[in-house]
């Protein structure tokens, strides 16, 4: 699983035990519209790629620890590269995520998308991304925003000079430090992990 999907699920399972979450969701109507349109198109994008592209699909099933059967995940390839993952509730049969990875000529992501919604909640998604990723002389780096626009993650891992790297600044974190991450920004590895990285999401905040 891709580091920054890890975070994806964490985060849902931090959310679904939240219940003020919903509560304050169910009051914001621009919050809902945008992000469940995010995910509509996310799902659009999805079906026009499976649809371009000769794809091999393969199934399976999965949950949570208190609901161990819960959604039906189907993962698409293209070229041996997966290109896309759904997971669909199996009792409603409502969309429960979806991820969409857009890549290079080299195989490798430079864009994806990713939508969920919480077990059992179909209000609007709990998390939507759209991220942005670099290779940069053996480091691997992505930028993520959620579908209002706002800055989200910036993760970077690899090597820098011969040593490793591992960096994590995560803006939604109630642990995180605002002079941290700045004093963080400033530094060589960092501008060399994140270079040609858009600081706006701009058009791809329609998934395309």
């Amino acid at each position: 699983m891709h580091q920054h999907k890890l975070l994806l699920f964490i985060g849902l399972m931090l959310l679904y035990s939240n219940a003020t979450f919903s509560q304050s969701l169910g009051e914001d109507e621009t919050h809902i519209r945008t992000w469940n349109r995010f995910a509509d198109q996310t799902l659009a994008l999805h079906n026009k790629l499976i649809d371009e592209l000769p794809v091999k699909r393969e199934t399976d099933s999965g949950g949570y620890a208190h609901l161990p059967d819960f959604y039906r995940e189907e993962s698409y390839y293209h070229s041996g590269k997966l290109i896309s993952r759904v997971q669909w509730e199996k009792e409603t049969g409502d969309l429960h995520v979806i991820e969409v990875f857009i890549r290079d000529d080299q195989g490798r992501v430079v864009r994806d998308y990713t939508a969920a919604y919480l077990p059992e909640y179909h209000n609007a998604p709990t998390q939507t991304l759209v991220s942005f990723h670099a290779y940069n002389n053996g480091l691997h780096a992505f930028r993520s925003f959620d579908a209002s626009g706002d800055l989200n993650v910036e993760r970077c891992t690899g090597t820098h000079e011969g040593e490793p790297v591992e960096l994590l600044v995560d803006l939604g974190s109630v642990f995180g430090s605002v002079e941290e991450d700045s004093e963080l920004q400033q530094t060589p590895v960092y501008r060399r992990c994140f270079a040609g990285l858009p600081e706006k999401p701009g058009k791809y905040l329609e998934p395309q």
